[in-house]
């Protein structure tokens, strides 16, 4: 056998086993024979697969079939410690903005064309979502993931249109790659993003990127129900709260 056949079996046993690990991840428990049928491999292939995540930790066997392990969890720390000092300096904020709107706020970055919910608070008005920290979600149909592709480079934003697919959440996101850029100068021109029901249909939100030294580190949103923000409330009244909130964060990150 030659390398280049090596390495490709070697990428499709990678992906079998991300699949295996995603397909767990969104069923929370699942039995072998759902597990195989779901990611499309032969039942003694995927068994092989969770035996080797099994003895190494990372997935439980339960009575009722397998659940992913703790041992993510540790992985998964460490990995939000990359973003702790963006997280140190946002808290405090985020804190304050609940006082203040008693509505859901949430610290977001941009990894691997996807926005990532990274610290989250939510008022006793909040609307329960889907959305936690850890959550991944296609960035463009988000306030604070369209304030972050606002601001970062042209080129990207062009590369980003040309290799992901702007796949419509509701009836409102954006899906074309001209109507994307045009919302982008929008948002750079006023400050603030919004998301008009394009991520959740009864669901809207402004966000407003964290920018230092002319990079942008994050954005923070603020969300709520789309019969609750209306008016000048939605268009006014929340972004001019939201940008004197990121300019404090913007301030306690160069002053660390």
């Amino acid at each position: 056998m030659d390398n280049k056949t090596e390495c490709n079996e070697g990428i499709k046993a990678s992906n079998t086993a991300f699949a295996i690990i995603e397909t767990i991840h969104k069923a929370e428990c699942i039995r072998l024979v759902d597990l195989a049928e779901e990611v499309g491999v032969a039942n003694s292939t995927a068994f092989d697969h969770v035996t080797s995540l099994k003895n190494a930790g990372y997935v439980i066997e339960e009575s009722d079939g397998y659940r992913l392990g703790l041992k993510f969890l540790d992985h998964g720390m460490q990995a939000k410690n990359n973003y702790q000092q963006l997280i140190n300096a946002a808290e405090p904020v985020l804190d304050q903005l609940v006082d203040e709107t008693d509505e859901a706020v949430n610290l977001v970055v941009e990894e691997h064309d996807h926005a990532v919910y990274i610290a989250r608070r939510t008022g006793d008005r909040g609307v329960p979502t889907n959305s936690w920290v850890g959550k991944r979600k296609q960035i463009h149909t988000l306030s604070s993931g369209k304030a972050i592709l606002a601001h970062v480079p042209v080129e990207w934003v062009e590369k980003f249109i040309d290799r992901t697919s702007l796949n419509a959440a509701t009836t409102n996101t954006l899906t074309t790659g001209e109507g994307l850029k045009e919302e982008l100068e929008k948002i750079r021109e006023r400050g603030v993003a919004f998301n008009d029901r394009e991520s959740h249909e009864s669901i809207r939100a402004v966000g407003a990127p964290i920018i230092l030294n002319n990079v942008v580190h994050g954005a923070v949103s603020i969300a709520g129900p789309a019969r609750r923000l209306t008016g000048e409330y939605f268009s006014k009244d929340l972004p001019d709260l939201l940008l004197g909130a990121v300019n404090e964060i913007e301030l306690k990150l160069a002053y660390q």
